[in-house]
């Protein structure tokens, strides 16, 4: 009787093994984690395990496939929880930090930016009307 390929063994997909890497400080770190959370909104979990897989080979497919379901049964984002592992992996909790800090930097930049934008332009006929028919779905109260 065979067993069935393993996903960290050798095999049809698999031609050879790699050995594992690590990041080399916790810049890298960030700016990987950094450069998920810019690759879109939702949906980027296969673009997380193609670079932490295959591209960086910080992860075997098993290590990313078991953190990925410890994520996902843990409250909060997946690939917040999942770059909290990661982070807490190579570095300890200041890995983990890292790692946070990398996936939320670049959105809370653009969120204060737009803000910026909009209370600078908000009075301007071009914004009030194109903002004018925003509204809820549900009814004023």
């Amino acid at each position: 009787m065979t067993s069935l390929p393993s996903a960290d063994k050798p095999g049809p997909s698999r031609p050879t093994a790699f050995p594992h890497e690590s990041p080399r400080h916790k810049a890298e770190l960030f700016w990987v984690f950094n450069h998920l959370t810019l690759l879109g909104v939702g949906g980027v979990l296969p673009f997380a395990q193609r670079i932490l897989v295959e591209d960086k080979r910080w992860l075997s497919n098993g290590e990313f496939v078991e953190m990925l379901s410890l994520s996902q049964v843990l409250p909060g984002p997946n690939l917040i929880n999942l770059a909290l592992m990661v982070g807490q992996h190579f570095f300890g909790w200041r890995g983990a930090a890292v790692a946070l800090a990398g996936m939320l930097v670049a959105p809370l930049v653009l969120i204060f930016l737009v803000a910026i934008a909009y209370a600078q332009y908000a009075s301007t006929p071009a914004v009030t009307h194109a903002l004018r028919e925003c509204r809820p779905w549900w009814p004023d109260w």
